[in-house]
């Protein structure tokens, strides 16, 4: 028994460096993992900030889907929220009432139209990823007035109801 303390003991030094190396060498690991996340999440932040006019899936955003075959046409015409995106197309969608994620396409969704004082997301046009308070909703001209809270102003914004939507409610 006290053979294997003294063994112990020379070893310890030797232990308590490679301890020190192995703690070092899981920080560097650590570190490389968050800086590959924050280049993701930058990558999808300039995605986001600069997709072609026709892309507008946001995170946040409240959709609807309308896909009719998903599970049987289970979630057609059911509301979710964007969690996350995976590119400018598809996103990961919380369902609200059943609660179950789906992986869907922009081209399966459309945008909810929101009610007269909700907060929303621009999604579209020279004010994109601007959020803003709904003022009036105008279905005949299927526009919105809402007030951009950078800019502190009033601005009218089409906001069609089918999948070109580029207002949506973010809650």
């Amino acid at each position: 028994g006290g053979g294997g303390g003294g063994g112990g003991g020379k070893a310890k030094p030797p232990s308590g460096i490679a301890s020190l190396m192995a703690e070092e060498q899981r920080r560097k690991e650590a570190a490389a993992r968050r800086e590959a996340e924050d280049k993701a999440a930058a990558a999808a932040a300039a995605a986001a900030a600069a997709p072609p006019s026709d892309a507008w899936l946001t995170r946040g955003i409240v959709v609807k889907c309308l896909h009719k075959r998903l599970a049987g046409g289970r979630y057609y015409k059911q509301k979710g929220t964007v969690e996350k995106l995976l590119d400018r197309y598809s996103a990961h969608v919380r369902m609200h009432a059943s609660d179950d994620l789906l992986q869907l396409d922009q081209q399966d969704l459309e945008t909810v139209i929101p009610k007269e004082g909700a907060r929303v997301a621009v999604v579209g046009g020279e004010h994109r990823g601007t959020t803003a308070t709904v003022r009036s909703i105008d279905m005949d001209a299927f526009s919105v007035v809402v007030r951009l809270e950078d800019l502190e102003a009033e601005h009218r914004h089409p906001c069609l109801p089918t999948r070109d939507d580029t207002l949506s409610g973010s809650s």
